[in-house]
């Protein structure tokens, strides 16, 4: 009778103790969500586009070789989300796809913009694509009163899945054309900050990722005029570079989160190493989010 009675107390003391320990939750069990965004460095193809000045790219076109150590790189990133920059045309991107990463499941999302040479931003995305927004028409002003539109373009992907957030990717001026150039970087930062004002206003909980090249540091204008919508740095507390090329290293590639989505920020670094250099001007920068539990 004793034995039994001691064998029931064993088994309430299990059960209790079960009870009582803190349980890791779905999410915190499933595999995080995987965002990535990387300037590829002029993903141009081999045909000459008569509309484009692309002839002065250097490199032309991206070669076999640059296209396999690519393709290694963004296995090893093994990203469910990549947000691309610097790319001359969805074929190019397909194209590469296709030849170098077949098995991957990403679906291709890309607008042609609006910069001289023909350089875009796209999205690769393993997990379901809703709506596209391409803001390429939008005008708006600088400071001076001049109208402009998105050098590239401003592009919105909502992705479904276990990440249910709006994916932004941008790529502002480059610091080429002096004040000029400022000046255009600083008013496409102010139309960013507007849109997501508007979202803001209107989804206080909106989930969102702004991601791409901001060609500007984390305490310039150009920055401070977009963090002010609330928008959270993923990557604040790091020292390291996105832009690896002697003499100008610096942070300039940039994963800004709403606060909605924040929440769910697990981790999030700049990929620092030698194999990098040979393959882009740029380094990715990643971060990893904690799943929906229903997509």
């Amino acid at each position: 009778m004793r034995l039994q009675a001691t064998r029931f107390l064993v088994l309430i003391f299990i059960w209790l103790a079960a009870e009582w320990s803190p349980a890791q939750s779905d999410s915190d069990s499933k595999e995080p969500i995987r965002v990535v965004s990387w300037n590829l460095e002029n993903f141009f193809d081999r045909y000459d586009d008569p509309w484009r000045a692309d002839e002065r790219t250097k490199p032309a076109y991206v070669n076999s070789s640059r296209e396999k150590r690519l393709a290694q790189l963004l296995r090893e990133l093994d990203a469910d989300i990549l947000c691309l920059q610097e790319i001359e045309n969805r074929f190019v991107l397909q194209k590469f796809v296709d030849q170098f990463l077949p098995d991957a499941g990403y679906e291709v999302v890309l607008f042609e913009g609006n910069d001289g040479r023909g350089i875009d931003v796209a999205v690769l995305s393993k997990l379901p694509v809703g709506a596209v927004t391409s803001y390429r028409h939008l005008q708006f002003q600088d400071a001076e009163g001049r109208t402009h539109r998105f050098q590239r373009d401003l592009l919105r992907v909502r992705i479904g899945g276990a990440l249910q957030a709006d994916v932004f990717v941008v790529h502002l001026k480059s610091q080429h054309g002096g004040d000029a150039a400022d000046a255009l970087r600083l008013a496409e930062a102010k139309q960013i900050a507007a849109v997501f004002q508007q979202e803001f206003k209107h989804q206080p909980e909106f989930r969102a990722l702004l991601a791409g090249d901001f060609n500007d540091t984390p305490e310039s204008p150009t920055l401070k005029a977009i963090l002010q919508t609330g928008l959270v740095d993923a990557c604040a507390s790091t020292d390291k570079v996105s832009y690896n090329q002697k003499p100008y290293r610096s942070r300039i590639d940039f994963l800004l989160m709403s606060p909605a989505l924040a929440k769910d920020l697990k981790k999030a670094e700049i990929q620092e190493d030698e194999t990098v250099l040979k393959a882009s001007d740029h380094n990715p920068v990643w971060a990893e989010f904690r799943p929906r539990n229903n997509p």
